[in-house]
């Protein structure tokens, strides 16, 4: 592997055509211009300069090598250039996760205001739930999830891994718009205790929301049928098959047969979060994005986040 401080010396000196001249931009003495020079030389098994009493003149094998030089050393500073704006969150690849219901508005809001931005920054977005984005965070699959946590069921923070709450995110209930409790302006979970419900997960850690929050309430709940697809959610109710749970988030997102009232529930309020790897481990488009977050969550006019934690 040739030297590129001695490929450097050579790019300078053909570029001048004197040692001397050399040696004053690269702020070198002549004899150690000369001296990386002859150790390139050796380097090469060619001979690279003719030397003359008014200057130096490359020899073929020279030409060529000063040419590649150039190349080389252009790339070097195209390399460093590219880390810099990396190292700024200006440019390199963002791998971003979000959980399904947080895609309505949230997301595609902070990763258009994100885009006008830093249009050189390369977004690679995944919908994962919150126990499949915080893994994958904690393994280095994701740069960046967002997650979320109930009082209830509380999330598990890995070693290495720094969440950011962003909003609180109360959750409503949804029914069929002649529904009997549907007049009514906020309900209770005990004004539900007769009803059927569609649940709107059925898979992870938080399936337990809802059976935990009602028995909290008093009662057990008739879970008639369990899904992770909310348009599935929402056809349901709104044909009067039962009620179901929606987080303030995905409100925008209800069809004409369905409305929602408040939950008076302080047990289904979740608290949105962002979850990247602690301080000196993340990307600097990551904590851009997380700030582009932050300012979202503060125009959607949330309630005021907790600390951070990890």
């Amino acid at each position: 592997m040739l030297n590129v401080g001695r490929l450097q010396v050579l790019h300078v000196v053909a570029k001048l055509g004197s040692l001397t001249a050399a040696a004053s931009e690269l702020n070198y003495t002549t004899s150690s211009v000369s001296q990386q020079i002859s150790l390139l030389e050796r380097e090469t098994e060619s001979r690279l300069l003719e030397r003359h009493p008014r200057g130096v003149k490359l020899t073929e094998s020279g030409r060529v090598l000063a040419g590649h030089a150039g190349t080389v050393l252009a790339d070097l500073r195209a390399a460093e250039a590219a880390l810099t704006a990396v190292n700024r969150g200006q440019a390199g690849r963002l791998r971003f996760g979000s959980f399904p219901t947080a895609n309505a508005v949230l997301m595609p809001q902070a990763v258009a205001a994100f885009q006008a931005s830093h249009p050189h920054v390369s977004l690679e977005l995944a919908e994962l739930d919150r126990d499949e984005g915080l893994a994958a965070v904690g393994s280095h699959d994701l740069d960046l999830a967002l997650v979320y946590e109930f009082p209830v069921v509380p999330i598990t923070v890995a070693e290495g891994v720094e969440t950011v709450p962003l909003l609180v995110d109360p959750l409503h209930i949804m029914l069929a718009r002649d529904h009997p409790l549907a007049s009514r302006g906020t309900l209770s979970l005990t004004d539900l205790a007769d009803q059927r419900w569609i649940q709107g997960v059925h898979h992870g850690s938080t399936m337990n929301v809802l059976p935990q929050a009602c028995h909290m309430a008093g009662f057990e709940p008739d879970i008639l049928f369990r899904t992770d697809d909310q348009v599935t959610v929402r056809g349901l109710v709104a044909a009067g098959i039962g009620v179901a749970l929606a987080p303030w988030l995905a409100l925008s997102m209800l069809p004409s047969g369905v409305i929602a009232r408040p939950l008076d529930e302080p047990t289904l309020i979740r608290t949105v979060l962002a979850a990247l790897p602690v301080t000196g481990h993340r990307l600097p488009a990551a904590e851009v994005m997380v700030d582009t977050l932050s300012t979202i969550s503060e125009e959607l006019g949330t309630a005021p986040a907790m600390r951070r934690r990890g």
